[in-house]
């Protein structure tokens, strides 16, 4: 009896152990410059079968993948690597190189992603024209053939910067659809443009090709963990996620590799309608095309009232958002006053209605009426430790989201703020945020380019509301140096509840260094400021754009002596 319960017990720990899979046994055999991807599917799939704690290991040096690694209803799946740097996953085709979909605890760690040939390319202007634009490539870049151009910005080669400083720009235009790059003479790279633009011979510029695929992007995953892992250049963003719940990033990197004047086209992260918590930690971001970090969740617009408690919801830019998922929590908000929630509800079902729009049925009666914005209201607690972010062309972290602690961060030369708090109605983000923490942290000569606004860290809803959308946000114990072109230190609109404390701050530019819009309940006290200018008597000035009232802000205490006090930097 006891030999029969023996058996029993190693027969149900056989079946639950983990198993590895080596690509190699597919065929996926690194360096060997063949294409990758069949072999790197199979031993997926087979790991996805096996169910509990499989792990596909790659081995030391390159795979080439044509075609993207899809992850389907995988569980306790890890793909690990040899280490970043170690093991190189090179996309030969513009696609995602992994794309993940209902997933539960996925594990990503160890190797890195990067894109031959490159979705950019860089050098200097030689010729303008209506029509094209000549260029001379700069090696490690390349003169691609037969490329679609969708962006351009003004890049510093010395300071290895991109669009900053008063003399750049940044320029996006639809493609020529009847024209792509060619080769005018060796080393010279014609660039088609839709329209005449302002360029000047002898810029140096970055052309980025149309945005295609991201690097990685997964859909529905529970339990998802990012891990040593690096992307040098992507065609789009690079990790972007929808709908995932309980998220962790641990060295995470983003660089430039080999001398190139760009690493990603566009964002670094990009996570949609997330869902518990977004934890990153130790990781590193520089030369993207655009934003280190976007949080947010999406508005989605009420077309028609079918009763107290069904609605037909409409989106307007994606429909993958708009199956939020049956008891997920939304708030509602008028078409007037987009940021501000007069009613909430609970989803019961979701019908597909057409490709566009889904009918929502509710727990309970819900107040809506037609043209009502509708948001997930479940949103994510953000703790972001340890970010470096550097040399980006527009913002650090753009964060629409809730339950916010961003700490021991350096943000470096962010053309744009290097924290904006904003939900968007021209990108139907949101929500506005509550409850934002930024403390030790150094910015250093941020907000000085194409994506600047009126400070360093700017809280600003897009449109500009007439009351408080924002509520409790907390500036502390960080380090502030003003670059040349720096504007202001906090651009506080539309908040409720600011407090700044602590903070040490070097500028020579007091213009606009607090402005207020529509804004009440803003204090200071014990800040260092280290200038060599005549202090202004005032720190603050009430913003004059429309619509922006004076009468509009109130209970606003930033006296002169909260800017007085001396003290080292608290981080350096």
């Amino acid at each position: 009896m006891m030999y029969v319960v023996y058996n029993f017990l190693l027969l149900i720990i056989v079946s639950i152990e983990g198993k590895t899979f080596l690509i190699s046994d597919y065929g996926a055999i690194p360096n060997d410059n063949l294409d990758d991807s069949k072999g790197i599917q199979l031993a997926v799939n087979d790991a996805v079968s096996h169910g509990l704690d499989s792990d596909v290991v790659f081995g030391y040096g390159i795979y080439l993948i044509s075609s993207t690694i899809s992850i389907q209803n995988a569980t306790n799946l890890t793909i690990t690597g040899q280490g970043i740097d170690q093991t190189f996953l090179i996309g030969t085709n513009p696609v995602a190189i992994f794309s993940a979909h209902l997933c539960q605890d996925l594990t990503l760690v160890s190797f890195s992603i990067d894109y031959n040939p490159l979705p950019f390319t860089a050098g200097y202007v030689v010729k303008v024209d209506r029509k094209f634009l000549d260029v001379q490539i700069v090696t490690p870049h390349r003169t691609d053939v037969g490329q679609r151009v969708h962006g351009f910005h003004r890049y510093d080669p010395i300071q290895r910067r991109p669009a900053f400083g008063p003399n750049t720009y940044g320029i996006y235009q639809k493609p020529p659809t009847d024209n792509t790059t060619t080769i005018v003479s060796p080393g010279i790279l014609r660039l088609p443009l839709a329209a005449p633009l302002q360029f000047v011979e002898g810029d140096p510029i970055v052309a980025r090709y149309i945005f295609t695929n991201h690097a990685i992007y997964a859909v529905d995953i529970t339990d998802f963990t990012i891990e040593s892992l690096a992307i040098y250049s992507s065609w789009s963003m690079g990790i972007v996620t929808l709908r995932v719940r309980r998220f962790n990033i641990f060295n995470y990197q983003v660089r430039p590799r080999d001398g190139r004047w760009l690493s990603q086209n566009q964002d670094a992260m990009h996570f949609v309608d997330s869902r518990e918590y977004i934890t990153i930690t130790d990781s590193v971001c520089e030369g993207m095309g655009d934003d280190a970090l976007n949080v947010h969740a999406t508005f989605l617009l009420i077309t028609k009232i079918i009763n107290s408690t069904a609605a037909i919801v409409k989106a307007t830019n994606g429909t993958t958002i708009l199956d939020m998922g049956v008891g997920t929590n939304v708030e509602f908000s008028s078409y007037q006053q987009t940021y501000t929630v007069h009613g909430n509800g609970t989803i019961a079902s979701l019908i597909f209605n057409s490709i566009d729009t889904r009918n929502i049925t509710f727990t309970k009666p819900v107040n809506l009426s037609f043209n009502d914005w509708i948001c997930v209201a479940d949103t994510p607690r953000l703790t972001v430790r340890n970010l470096t972010v550097a040399n980006n062309r527009a913002r650090g972290i753009l964060t629409e989201t809730r339950h916010v602690n961003i700490s021991r961060s350096i943000f470096n030369r962010t053309s744009g703020p290097a924290i904006l708090i904003q939900p968007s109605l021209y990108w139907h983000e949101g929500p506005a945020a509550r409850h934002i923490k930024l403390s030790e942290n150094i910015f250093f000569e941020n907000n000085e380019g194409i994506a600047q606004e009126k400070a360093i860290i700017s809280i600003l809803p897009d449109p500009i509301q007439s009351i408080p959308v924002f509520d409790d946000i907390q500036i502390e114990s960080s380090t502030f140096y003003f670059g040349n072109y720096s504007q202001g230190f906090l651009q506080n609109t539309n908040a409720n509840s600011v407090f700044i404390r602590g903070n040490y701050i070097v500028t020579n530019n007091f213009t606009s260094f607090i402005s207020i819009c529509n804004s009440r309940n803003i204090s200071a006290t014990n800040n260092c400021i280290i200038t060599n200018q005549i202090r202004p008597e005032l720190y603050y000035v009430f913003d004059t754009i429309v619509p922006c009232l004076v009468n509009s802000s109130s209970l606003i205490h930033l006296p002169s002596s909260a800017f007085d006090s001396s003290f080292p930097p608290p981080v350096q």
